[in-house]
């Protein structure tokens, strides 16, 4: 038996150990420091190019974001995006 075919033996699989809220919030911060920018603090949906422009594209060239694309400050009682 090739070691392939045991990591696809679905029946041989352990259940996922659930996340707790600590790990929920960790995840959260290191999503965050991706889709913040530094300047406007709007967070994005998506990954913004921090290394090579430093900031969202409005912030950067003053291209308009769409306001479907962010979460403007303040986020709420919890700042958890979700």
């Amino acid at each position: 038996m090739h070691k392939a075919d045991v990591l696809d033996r679905i029946d041989r699989a352990l259940p996922v150990r659930p996340m707790t809220l600590a790990m929920e919030r960790a995840l959260d911060r290191a999503m965050g420091a991706r889709q913040r920018c530094p300047k406007c603090r709007r967070r994005y949906h998506h990954d913004i190019p921090l290394r090579r422009l430093g900031s969202c594209l409005e912030c950067y060239d003053g291209t308009p974001a769409n306001p479907s694309t962010y979460l403007a400050p303040p986020f709420g009682r919890h700042g958890l995006a979700a």
